[in-house]
C-alpha cells in the first residue's frame, strides 16, 4: 500500500505595499512651457508668470526661459542659413531691371503732370462758374427789387384810393385788388371799409419789409407813406370816437349796446393788427 502523499503548502509571497511618502506620481510637477502661451494677442508677461509661481520655482522658470531662448536663436540662424540662397538669387535676379523702372516712372511722371493740368482746367472752370453764379445772383436780387418797388407803388396808390386821398387807379392784373363798390356808399367808419383799409396798409408794410430803407425810390416816397399812415390813423380814431359816443347814449337798447361793444372790440383789433395800441389809448382818453 503506497503511502498518500502530503499536499505541498504553497506559500503566496504577497508584495508590500509601497511606502505613501515614496509616491510622487500624484505630486503637480511643472509642465513644459507651451509656446503658444506666448504667441497670444492679449499676452501678458506678469499675468502668465502668476499662475506658474505655484508649481515652479523662479529659478526653473528663468532656467527654461533660456533654454527656451537658446532654441529660438538656433531656429532662426536655421531658417537664415536655409533660406540665405534663395534671398541672394532674388537679389541677382533683379538685375537689369532699372530700365523697367525708370519708364514706369517716367511714365508715372507724365501722368501726374497730366492730372495737373485737368487739375488747372478744373478749378479754372470753376471760378468761371462761381463768377457767373455771383452775376446771377446779382440780377435775380436786382429783378426781386425791381418787382417789390412796383408792387410798392401799385399797393401805395390802391391804399391812398382806399382813402380817398387820389381817384382810384387801375391797378395791374397781378396785383390783388379790393372791391370797394360794397363800402362806396357807406359810411367812412363802417367796419368792413376799415379793414380792407387795414388789409391793404399790412400788406404794403409786408412790401416795404423786402426793400432796403435807403433806397432812393422808398426815401422818395416817404411823404406819401406819412399821409397814408396818418389819414389811416385818423379814420381808426374816428370810428373809434362815434363807437365810444353811441356806448354812451342811454337810449340804446341792450341788443344795440351788444353791437357797439363788438364793433368796439373789433376796432381795437385793427388798432393792433396796425400797431398803433398807443394812439387808441389816446382817442379813448380823449386826447386825440
Amino acid at each position: 500500500m503506497t503511502a498518500r502523499s502530503k499536499p505541498t503548502l504553497l506559500l503566496a509571497t504577497s508584495t508590500s505595499d509601497s511606502d505613501p511618502e515614496d509616491d510622487f506620481s500624484s505630486l503637480p510637477f511643472p509642465q513644459p512651457l507651451p509656446r503658444s502661451a506666448f504667441t497670444t494677442a492679449d499676452f501678458s508677461a506678469s499675468s502668465y508668470l502668476a499662475s506658474l509661481h505655484r508649481h515652479q520655482t523662479l529659478e526653473d522658470l528663468r532656467a527654461e526661459l533660456r533654454t527656451r531662448s537658446k532654441d529660438l536663436e538656433r531656429e532662426l540662424v536655421e531658417l537664415v542659413n536655409r533660406d540665405y540662397a534663395d534671398f541672394v538669387g532674388l537679389g541677382s535676379s533683379l538685375r537689369g531691371g532699372e530700365g523697367k523702372v525708370n519708364d514706369l516712372k517716367l511714365g508715372v511722371m507724365g501722368f501726374a503732370r497730366e492730372i495737373e493740368g485737368v487739375k488747372e482746367k478744373v478749378v479754372k472752370v470753376a471760378n468761371e462758374m462761381e463768377k457767373d453764379m455771383a452775376v446771377k445772383k446779382e440780377v435775380a436780387r436786382k429783378k426781386a427789387l425791381a418787382r417789390n418797388l412796383l408792387t410798392l407803388d401799385a399797393r401805395l396808390s390802391q391804399l391812398e384810393s382806399l382813402l380817398l386821398l387820389k381817384g382810384q387807379q387801375e391797378a395791374d392784373d397781378h396785383i390783388l385788388t379790393l372791391d370797394l363798390d360794397e363800402t362806396s356808399n357807406s359810411s367812412l367808419t363802417s367796419l368792413p371799409r376799415l379793414q380792407k383799409l387795414v388789409t391793404s396798409y399790412l400788406y404794403l408794410k409786408h412790401v416795404l419789409s423786402k426793400i432796403p430803407p435807403t433806397h432812393p425810390f422808398v426815401k422818395a416816397q416817404g411823404r406819401r407813406l406819412k399821409q397814408a399812415r396818418q389819414t389811416l390813423s385818423d379814420d381808426l380814431s374816428r370810428a373809434l370816437k362815434e363807437c365810444r359816443a353811441e356806448l354812451k347814449n342811454e337810449e340804446s337798447g341792450e341788443d344795440e349796446r351788444k353791437e357797439l361793444e363788438g364793433r368796439l372790440v373789433q376796432i381795437l383789433k385793427l388798432w393792433s393788427e396796425v400797431g398803433e395800441t398807443g394812439d387808441a389809448v389816446k382817442t379813448l382818453k380823449g386826447r386825440k
